[in-house]
């Protein structure tokens, strides 16, 4: 009670300053800002009640000075007021215990007031909205007829048509089959991609700036002092949403498009910059660099007075989520879109996933080839090399037997894996080993190899990845695009500034069908052409063939297309190899009419070979007019050897057949069908059709020129002599090209051996 007493006298002999000290209470102004008692504000109060203390002649007792590094009130009450507890005599206790009480109570009634009071002074604080240092804000605060509105006009119209145009260009990069124009890129770019959008999305303040002012429009109080009108807010923060919107739009475009990563920083900061046009206008307006008018204008403070109600408050909770969901939103479906992009690049959804390569007629005679179905353990088992339990030999590599249909095939080092399909039906081989075309990441390029072609038996000495022929060094995706520009080949030596033609063997409109055809999208399939009547081939580009040619030598000489009955539900009604017809004839004895030399002791008689009217001299195109005429028959002269040959002979199929850039006359079994054709899996590397290695390649007799026709006719031809090295040691040098030496089988170049037949004829 006599604590009590002292304290009530104490607060009652206490000035207005101390009131105000504990009562926390300041006046500002016309207003009153409340604030909690301080630490001192409570040390002073208890140093007082001391002073009383020894002046009424009480025993001191030591209080604890409260501390500024106190934790909070709890901890002063416990660590401070109450410890000393146990070490004080109970009727001391008593009286400190109370008045401690007393100050406690007064400290946490005074702090739970303090926090209510601390809510208010920060939303109170918040009330006023200040307007953005933008452009847009001459949009809301000044004049529609004046020069800074008009500024703010110009800067959105500068930002917003910046941005169009940067979004068209990327949209422009787009093609039929890739209509976005996505680039492939590996996993570093990918997560480089996946670093651009978030980068880019928190650098745009333009969405929740312009969300903010809509949310302080509903905000504003009608009452305020200076009060702006809610539709041209709403009207600015719209443009500013919409400058917004368009920078996510080309960021996302750019960045899913582009392949390299500093590219991609780079493309985020230049697309910041167009979207701050705003910004960096204003700044320039308020420094006074375009006139007096725009500095006094971009130098007024605007602020927008808000309303301090409960509804109001709740408005702005619920405008503050929404920005946060909008960012979050905006956030997650661009990296959800990066995320698509990513899982659908390995299906080749973004590039082609079949493609049609042509080589050139290049050869490299010394290739090393691997003889799986021939093992070994020293030399003597094999007719050349045993390397690594097979064996080994050296053949002709003709590249354009490669020429042909690649189709995807999973992926090599992040990029697809392009695989040989059969010469046939552009379906996988079933038995043959096919050729590659991969990335190869020890030279930074892609290559064609095969697995049983070796360049040397010596991993030291081979070609990295085993290439045959490689592009420039590069990073990109797309094989078509690199097809035009040079690259290398390997013929035992590199070759420079090699050419190939590589083209996407998917349509995407009826002009890739040379508009001979219809592009259509079979189901689980790619886009291919659907061609008319009379046209064949991957882009209908050619004309469908003659059915029965003749010889030039003996018209009565005739080879007919071999049909194929079985037409696959296509409209091809015969058989292609290379992507061309098939002529065949039944055949018996050494053909003549389809050689150089004619028929034996009646060469003028079964000649019957018309010159053209504007020769000046006759020249029986079959007679040898030089001393040396390459007489020697080293085809019949090799395979006569054999009995085999000697029967076959006797009944066989004189065959011409495509092969990748020539057309080749062979002798082969009469047992030809277009079933057994199709089980035979041709290829014109691997069934030896001319090697110039041994007996085993001795089938081809005629070889045609180089020429991408779809038919014979018309396309000039030559007999091989001296083209078999087995003849080396012979009495001719047999340093001749890689095909021998070619003997015209007409005089004149583009005179053709082979002509149609009409149906007349």
């Amino acid at each position: 009670q006599l604590f009590g007493n002292i304290f009530i006298q104490t607060i009652g002999n206490m000035t207005k300053a101390d009131e105000e000290s504990i009562c926390g209470v300041k006046s500002i102004g016309s207003g009153e800002i409340k604030r909690q008692p301080s630490w001192s504000d409570i040390n002073s109060l208890i140093g007082r009640i001391e002073t009383l203390e020894q002046e009424r002649g009480d025993e001191a007792i030591p209080l604890v000075t409260a501390s500024d590094d106190a934790a909070g009130v709890d901890d002063y009450k416990e660590n401070n007021l109450v410890s000393t507890k146990e070490l004080e005599p109970p009727t001391l206790r008593r009286r400190a215990s109370s008045r401690r009480g007393i100050i406690t109570r007064m400290m946490l009634g005074s702090r739970r007031g303090s926090i209510e009071e601390d809510v208010e002074e920060v939303e109170q604080k918040y009330d006023d909205f200040e307007l953005p240092e933008s452009t847009f804000t001459f949009l809301i605060a000044e004049p529609i007829i004046s020069t800074s509105f008009g500024v703010g006009v110009v800067s959105y119209g500068m930002s917003l048509a910046c941005l169009v145009l940067a979004l068209c260009n990327e949209l422009d990069n787009g093609t039929d089959d890739n209509p976005y124009g996505i680039a492939e890129v590996t996993m570093n770019v990918r997560a480089v991609q996946f670093l651009g959008v978030i980068i880019g999305v928190l650098m745009d303040d333009e969405i929740p700036t312009g969300l903010e002012l809509i949310g302080k429009a509903l905000e504003q109080r009608k009452d305020s002092d200076k009060h702006f009108s809610t539709c041209r807010i709403f009207l600015s923060s719209l443009l500013r949403i919409s400058i917004g919107a368009m920078f996510l739009t080309c960021l996302f475009f750019v960045v899913i498009q582009e392949s390299n990563v500093l590219d991609i920083f780079f493309d985020v900061l230049a697309l910041e910059f167009v979207e701050s046009i705003d910004d960096v206008v204003f700044q320039l307006c308020r420094r006074g660099f375009f006139s007096r008018r725009l500095k006094i204008a971009a130098n007024q403070n605007h602020a927008i007075q808000c309303s301090s109600s409960s509804g109001t408050r709740r408005l702005r909770k619920w405008s503050n989520r929404i920005i946060r969901f909008v960012y979050a939103a905006i956030m997650i479906g661009m990296c959800v879109g990066l995320s698509y992009i990513t899982a659908q690049q390995p299906t080749g959804e973004y590039g082609c996933t079949s493609i049609v390569v042509r080589f050139g007629d290049e050869v490299w005679e010394d290739s090393w080839v691997t003889l799986v179905d021939k093992m070994c353990s020293v030399d003597s088992d094999c007719s050349q090399k045993c390397f690594q339990g097979f064996c080994h030999e050296k053949r002709l590599l003709i590249y354009s037997h490669f020429n042909g249909l690649y189709v995807m095939d999973g992926t090599v080092a992040e990029r697809p894996r392009y695989v040989e399909m059969n010469k046939e039906k552009g379906n996988p081989f079933k038995d043959t080993i096919p050729a590659e075309i991969i990335y190869c990441e020890d030279i930074e390029s892609w290559v064609f190899f095969h697995p049983r072609i070796l360049t040397a038996l010596d991993s030291e000495d081979s070609n990295e990845c085993q290439w045959l022929l490689r592009s420039e060094q590069t990073e990109d995706f797309d094989l078509v695009e690199l097809s035009t520009g040079f690259w290398r080949l390997w013929d035992g030596k590199i070759v420079d500034d090699y050419r190939i033609d590589i083209d996407c063997a998917e349509c995407s409109n009826d002009a890739d069908c040379n508009y001979m055809g219809t592009c259509v999208d079979e189901p689980g399939l790619d886009q291919k052409c659907e061609c008319f009547d009379g046209r064949f081939g991957i882009f209908c580009q050619f004309e469908t063939p003659c059915a029965v040619i003749r010889s030039e030598k003996d018209v009565n000489t005739t080879l007919e297309i071999v049909r194929d009955f079985d037409q696959d539900d296509d409209s091809i009604d015969f058989v292609v190899v290379y992507g061309r017809p098939m002529y065949a004839a039944r055949m018996q004895g050494k053909p003549y009419s389809l050689m150089r030399d004619g028929y034996p002791g009646q060469e003028e008689q079964y000649f019957k070979v018309e010159h053209p009217i504007n020769a000046s001299v006759a020249v029986v195109p079959h007679k040898h007019n030089t001393p040396d005429g390459y007489d020697d028959d080293d085809f019949f002269e090799i395979a006569n050897q054999t009995l085999a040959f000697q029967q076959l002979m006797k009944n066989y199929t004189f065959l011409l057949r495509y092969t990748g850039s020539r057309w080749y006359g062979q002798i082969i079994n009469p047992d030809l069908s277009s079933k057994s054709f199709e089980e035979e899996e041709y290829h014109a590397f691997w069934q030896n059709s001319f090697s110039g290695m041994g007996q085993e390649d001795n089938s081809t007799l005629i070889i045609s020129e180089a020429t991408n026709t779809a038919k014979p006719a018309g396309v000039d031809f030559f007999e091989m002599r001296r083209r078999n090295k087995v003849f080396e040691g012979g009495i001719y040098d047999y340093d001749y090209s890689p095909y021998g030496v070619l003997l015209p089988l007409v005089t004149l170049e583009g005179a053709g051996f082979f002509h149609c037949n009409k149906p007349s004829e």
